[in-house]
């Protein structure tokens, strides 16, 4: 775990639930880094392993009231913060962004980022059951969530091209 993240963590009040959620997703972009095979595009670990943990520091209560998605507060506060590497990697990083393209994931390291999101909520999860809590609990996204499933699914699936495991193995190497 990061120092840098813990700090954001107390400096932004992450509550419970969102230090288990970015926990979760900082493990899994640890192990598929730790994964990923020889002759993969060349990434930037370190900055996508901090990008997984920091990605929904737009959620802080601190900005509670402001209307921007947090996807876009995310991007704001990292690049606020000099974390300029992380801030592309936490805009895109939102399910429905592989809707649009001006912020559909791009790079090997955006679309990293934005699968550790897509399998990690408060543990390891499918992306199905990820994309079916979020739309639960974002129901005014639900109609583009559902669109956004089979999109998910093929970056899903390009990113684990470059892994050494399955899907199927994520919740064990992410431990």
């Amino acid at each position: 775990m990061s120092t840098k993240a813990e700090e954001f963590f107390k400096r932004y009040r992450y509550p419970d639930w969102l230090q288990t959620h970015s926990r979760v997703v900082g493990a899994i972009a640890g192990a598929l880094v730790a994964a990923r095979r020889r002759g993969a595009a060349k990434i930037d670990s370190e900055t996508v392993v901090l990008a997984a943990y920091l990605h929904d520091v737009g959620r802080s209560p601190l900005l509670a009231g402001d209307q921007r998605d947090h996807n876009i507060l995310s991007g704001l506060v990292l690049a606020a913060e000099g974390e300029g590497a992380c801030v592309e990697l936490a805009r895109r990083h939102a399910i429905y962004t592989v809707l649009d393209p001006d912020l559909a994931p791009r790079t090997a390291e955006e679309k990293l980022v934005y699968v550790a999101d897509r399998r990690g909520g408060q543990s390891v999860e499918t992306l199905e059951a990820r994309a079916q809590d979020t739309a639960r609990r974002n129901p005014r996204y639900a109609a583009e969530i559902a669109r956004a499933i089979p999109l998910a699914k093929a970056m899903e699936r390009e990113v684990f091209a470059d892994i050494a495991f399955g899907p199927d193995e994520l919740a064990e190497k992410a431990r």
